[in-house]
């Protein structure tokens, strides 16, 4: 299992690699570990309830949960490109985690993307991603790509007092 600092070692080491060394920037540098499915990530799938990913569906709830057609047939992929929109919204307004938190602990900040965990479309309700677009397949989607579709998690606004998306 990959934890919060062997993530941490992973980058690390990808920055002073021998070879092609990356770019290391301390100040505006994104850097993201992408996994294959049988890595396990510390805290990666602590997510309450089952709509953080609504075309992936553990087997433990299959039955009772139908999962949606994911947008470009790849479960995983598909689910990460979600997981990187929600980190890049939260690193672009609260890129040193220090802003503003939603919870009452500073020490399990609550971001604009935490707070809408699940929401894909607008009229969401309880354990409901919301009302998104389907394809000709079935498909679901909420963002047109360059020969591609995607299902893109919305993030908080405090202007709408709402999670808005696109």
């Amino acid at each position: 299992m990959l934890t919060r600092l062997s993530v941490q070692l992973v980058i690390k080491a990808a920055i002073k690699a021998n070879k092609n060394p990356l770019p290391a920037q301390s100040k505006g540098g994104l850097y993201l570990v992408l996994t294959s499915d049988d890595i396990q990530v510390q805290d990666l799938c602590d997510v309450p309830g089952l709509r953080a990913y609504p075309f992936a569906v553990p087997d433990y709830a299959r039955g009772a949960v139908k999962p949606l057609k994911s947008p470009n047939g790849e479960v995983g992929v598909d689910a990460m490109i979600s997981v990187i929109a929600h980190e890049m919204a939260e690193m672009a307004t609260d890129p040193l985690v220090n802003v503003w938190y939603a919870s009452s602990d500073a020490a399990d900040p609550v971001e604009i993307a935490d707070l809408c965990i699940g929401k894909y479309g607008g009229g969401d309700g309880s354990g409901y991603v919301g009302e998104v677009r389907r394809d000709a397949h079935g498909a679901v989607f909420n963002v047109y790509g360059i020969r591609r579709r995607f299902l893109i998690q919305w993030i908080c606004s405090y202007v709408a007092d709402d999670c808005v998306g696109p």
